[in-house]
């Protein structure tokens, strides 16, 4: 099963070599499949496509999420999605909660956008040129009145759907959507020291996690005042984060694994600026 909150393993998942191909099979399937659906089932599909641009084919979101986009309710999210699959254009993917309190638990469900529709809307216009040619031998009327069905059934919903779908990987709109909870360490601010994060990946992947518990540092070090730079005492807050961890695996911890952190890592700080302050002290006696 995958783990929540693992951008990796959501990459090996990646079903189109880039967007504009998921779109094409989006777009074939709902010309093909649209007077099945109902208006509900089209909706969570282009909200799906639209948040499957990071990973061409991948969304990753809570149901409670699309719902509140959508204004829907959560029920219809899970009753829409069920048909979605039954449609072989969604197959849903099950994960489970790695970090946190709330270890073992099911997380946020892993949506992947199928390749099955390949065929494109663009292409049915010259697939019906054909075979009007092949019958030739049917009157002029009846051709005529064939024709004017092809471009009224052919121009408006298309156009439409291409419209809605012409979605791009930098879209300022899918970035704000996605969820901080869905990003792994890989996306963790350069503020934060590679040490550090290194060290906290393997038991919270999430870069909130990772950010969240470094500026439980910061803070500490402000208050402490120490005249070192935070890099010259990261190793202090490293060991502060294990001895935590190993607080927690102890059931030693009675309140939240950052306020116990952020203890840890204060009284260290608070030693360090003793410290200093006694050298400095030193260095004045001696003068």
């Amino acid at each position: 099963m995958l783990s929540s909150a693992n951008y990796t393993q959501y990459k090996e998942l990646q079903s189109f070599q880039s967007v504009e191909e998921m779109n094409e099979a989006i777009r074939s399937f709902l010309y093909k499949h649209t007077h099945e659906l109902s208006e509900s089932a089209i909706k969570v599909l282009k909200f799906l496509a639209r948040h499957s641009c990071k990973i061409p084919g991948v969304a990753f979101l809570k149901v409670g999420t699309i719902a509140k986009a959508l204004n829907i309710s959560d029920r219809t999210v899970r009753r829409v999605l069920k048909i979605l699959e039954d449609c072989e254009v969604v197959t849903r993917h099950k994960t489970i909660r790695t970090e946190g309190k709330v270890r073992g638990g099911n997380g946020h469900n892993v949506y992947v956008l199928l390749k099955k529709y390949s065929v494109t809307p663009n292409v049915l216009p010259k697939m019906s040129q054909r075979q009007d040619a092949e019958n030739l031998t049917e009157s002029k009327v009846s051709d005529a009145k064939s024709d004017k069905e092809t471009k009224l059934s052919e121009s408006h919903p298309l156009e439409e759907l291409k419209t809605e779908l012409n979605v791009k990987e930098t879209s300022v709109r899918e970035s704000k959507e996605m969820e901080l909870e869905d990003l792994d360490e890989t996306f963790t601010p350069e503020n934060v020291p590679s040490q550090f994060r290194d060290v906290v990946a393997p038991f919270f992947k999430s870069a909130d996690k990772i950010y969240k518990l470094y500026h439980r540092v910061l803070m500490a070090y402000k208050r402490s005042k120490i005249d070192k730079p935070i890099e010259q005492v990261i190793n202090q807050a490293i060991q502060a984060f294990k001895e935590t961890v190993f607080a927690e695996k102890a059931n030693k911890i009675r309140s939240t694994f950052e306020g116990y952190f952020y203890r840890i890592v204060e009284s260290k700080f608070v030693v360090e600026r003793r410290n200093e302050c006694r050298e400095t002290l030193y260095d004045w006696l001696t003068e």
